[in-house]
């Protein structure tokens, strides 16, 4: 037994010698070592903290926005048109066309959806349009 336990040991430290005297072993062994320092030290400098820190702040700003607007939305005087349309149209079905009724209520929600929509669009714009130079500028002031 000790025989055959012997080579598989001998393989190994063969196999172990030729990889070390190997110089692109070696060569690779050190480039990956360097590659995943490079990327560690890269995630926790300074500057990415400030990235990861401006990309929070800024999806948190978009959330709120989009909050915001969906609030409004809500409580806006076309959206509860658009709501007591509904609830006509529901109680109409009983008396009217089915067809006619829905093709009505649908164009009726899609209006009043789209004017939100540009509502909000032109909102943002507008916020993009007022923030832009502000943001345009620190880059260069930094250099």
């Amino acid at each position: 037994m000790t025989d055959e336990q012997s080579p598989r040991p001998q393989n190994e430290a063969q196999t172990e010698n030729s990889a070390a005297n190997n110089p692109f072993v070696d060569e690779l062994t050190q480039l990956g070592k360097h590659f995943s320092q490079l990327v560690k030290d890269a995630l926790e400098s300074p500057q990415m903290q400030n990235v990861r820190k401006e990309v929070a702040s800024g999806a948190q700003t978009v959330i709120d926005e989009i909050n915001e607007a969906m609030n409004k939305a809500r409580s806006s005087p076309v959206t509860q048109e658009v709501a007591q349309k509904a609830s006509r149209t529901a109680a109409g079905l009983k008396d009217a066309s089915l067809s006619d009724n829905l093709k009505a209520g649908l164009l009726n929600v899609m209006k009043s959806v789209n004017q939100e929509l540009s509502n909000l669009v032109e909102r943002m714009e507008q916020s993009s349009a007022s923030t832009g130079p502000e943001n345009a500028e620190a880059p260069e002031e930094a250099s």
